[in-house]
């Protein structure tokens, strides 16, 4: 599921930069799973993991691949795309699948393993039922 919201400013001096935004309800995020969200043409992934919601950037920071389509082990998000895992409350890169020379993956550059940490937002789950994201 892809949902997009227009956040409304009272002014046009205001900017997403420490802002609330209404992203979706909460039922619509099913346990164990991501979505991607866009926000005035930024993308973040908001998911539920142990009963728990989150928020992060939608782009994994090694090769941007989506998260929303990768998975989780333990307290990890898994990129879909060379398996590095994410913690989702510190966005810390926890792990590196390893990768070895074999016929399908050619030994990489030490610099190829390379990633900053993953973003992570603060979210609120509002009285009306609703997600807010922190930006």
């Amino acid at each position: 599921m892809h949902i997009i919201v227009s956040s409304t400013f009272k002014n046009s001096s205001q900017s997403l930069s420490n802002v609330l935004v209404r992203v979706c309800r909460l039922e619509d995020v099913k346990d164990e799973s991501m979505m991607l969200i866009r926000v005035d043409g930024r993308e973040y992934v908001v998911g539920k993991h142990n009963g728990r919601v989150f928020a992060c950037d939608a782009h994994c920071p090694h090769r941007y691949a989506y998260l929303h389509r990768g998975h989780f082990n333990g307290n990890n998000i898994v990129c879909p795309l060379h398996g590095f895992e994410f913690d989702i409350d510190t966005g810390r890169l926890v792990k590196i699948k390893p990768w070895h020379n074999g016929n399908n993956w050619p030994e990489q550059d030490p610099e190829w393993y390379r990633s900053d940490d993953l973003r992570v937002y603060r979210v609120e789950v509002g009285e009306d039922g609703y997600i807010y994201l922190h930006v």
